[in-house]
């Protein structure tokens, strides 16, 4: 019997448990320093193989658990999905059988621990002559301005705020924003978002610098990780290729089929799912039909869920120490946010608080299209031809539908 459940709490569960017939049942439990379960309440009530993992329900220091009516813990991969989401959000995941004897804790809850500061002359260390990148790469260019630069962004890992910096041509500043941003999740288990506005850039990151930087870096006890986060449009959705293949003749022409095919082949063995990864790029009317919409998608409840490209793709960015978006998707990020006014869990990102904006010139532009409103004299005159237009319009058709549906004239009336 496990121990890590409270003799009230564990009679508590099995009795609803039992209520429910059953089936499967969602609680909110309260966890002490000890990861014991010492209250529950109940939030949910499902099927014998499904509940509902409702957002929102339970709090930071909470831990959601739900019965598996099988007796078998293992968590599925939809459990899985839910526990990262949750744990995002500073809330642990578990599974217990229906008598609630045992208990399988998918995640913990995540405590706060002290900040441990990263020493900036380990980092230019990093960076020198005799450090690990250079032994690794064998010929290397000892770069005096990348150390102090790494230096002072070491510094603001440490003690906040925000710092403004600008590099020339060869300074070599990825290495000098990186370097600080792996040692700190090393010590401090964060991860730090690293935003630019080039393709060019992202592909140099992830496809060269942090590679490169993870084989120089590695150690017995610590693999740095780093995952790439793109916008929804770029992924191919497998459940919209699948409907697309099944109705080709009626949704495209006949000279966009073979298109379609060569999608549906790619599919099979693509790495990533993503636009970029194609060989050759797709016509953009068969792109429409095929790509992840957020509208459209229906995830966890999809039947390609397991698979999927774009959801592969938040699980890598949620356990990874750097994660390399553009400044289009972080400014959809933080519009999010702040319509939600939710600045701790997951969002379009999942939740960060070291940010990193390279080719920070263009954000403004980019960010003034997603958080601010754009007026123009022509958007003003297409609103108001709208209404009304050369005798056409809403004014003259909400005009004629009152008249047609008013009542007709008494004949007191007339007489």
């Amino acid at each position: 019997m496990s121990e890590r459940i409270a003799p009230g709490v564990r009679a508590y569960l099995a009795g609803e448990i039992a209520a429910a017939g059953g089936r499967e049942v969602s609680f909110v439990a309260a966890v002490d320093r000890d990861g014991v379960v010492t209250a529950a309440r109940v939030v949910a009530r499902g099927t014998v193989d499904m509940v509902l993992a409702l957002p929102g329900t339970a709090s930071r220091g909470e831990m959601l658990l739900h019965n598996h009516p099988s007796g078998h813990l293992s968590p599925s991969p939809a459990d899985l999905n839910v526990a990262a989401r949750l744990h995002d959000g500073g809330v642990g995941f578990g599974i217990v059988d229906n008598g609630a004897t045992e208990i399988y804790v998918v995640v913990e809850v995540p405590r706060d621990r002290e900040v441990a500061r990263i020493e900036p002359f380990d980092v230019i260390d990093t960076l020198g002559e005799r450090g690990p990148i250079a032994a690794h790469l064998g010929q290397y260019e000892d770069r005096r301005s990348q150390r102090d630069m790494a230096a002072y962004i070491a510094d603001g890992y440490n003690d906040g705020g925000v710092q403004l910096m600008e590099a020339g041509t060869g300074v070599g500043k990825s290495f000098a924003y990186l370097v600080p941003a792996l040692a700190w999740a090393r010590v401090n288990q964060e991860r730090t978002v690293i935003s630019t506005n080039t393709i060019n850039l992202q592909e140099q990151l992830v496809g060269k610098d942090l590679p490169l930087l993870r084989e120089a870096l590695s150690t017995e006890d610590y693999a740095p990780s780093f995952a790439l986060l793109k916008g929804w449009r770029n992924y191919l959705c497998l459940s919209r290729l699948h409907l697309a293949v099944g109705s080709q003749r009626t949704l495209l022409e006949q000279d966009k089929l073979d298109e379609l095919i060569g999608l549906s082949e790619w599919a099979a063995h693509t790495a990533d799912g993503t636009l970029s990864d194609l060989p050759v790029t797709p016509t953009p009317e068969v792109w429409d039909e095929v790509s992840a919409e957020a509208d459209l998608c229906a995830r966890l409840k999809c039947p390609h869920f397991d698979r999927c490209f774009l959801f592969r793709a938040r699980r890598r960015a949620a356990e990874a120490d750097v994660v390399v978006v553009n400044h289009h998707l972080l400014a959809a990020d933080l519009s999010v946010r702040r319509a939600q006014d939710n600045w701790e869990d997951a969002a379009v990102l999942p939740p960060y608080r070291r940010l990193v904006l390279d080719e920070a010139h263009h954000l403004e532009e980019v960010a003034a299209g997603h958080l601010g409103v754009q007026v123009t004299s022509r958007s003003v005159r297409r609103l108001l031809s709208r209404f009304e237009r050369n005798g056409r319009g809403l004014a003259p058709t909400l005009s004629h539908e009152l008249a047609a549906g008013s009542d007709p004239p008494s004949r007191e009336g007339l007489e």
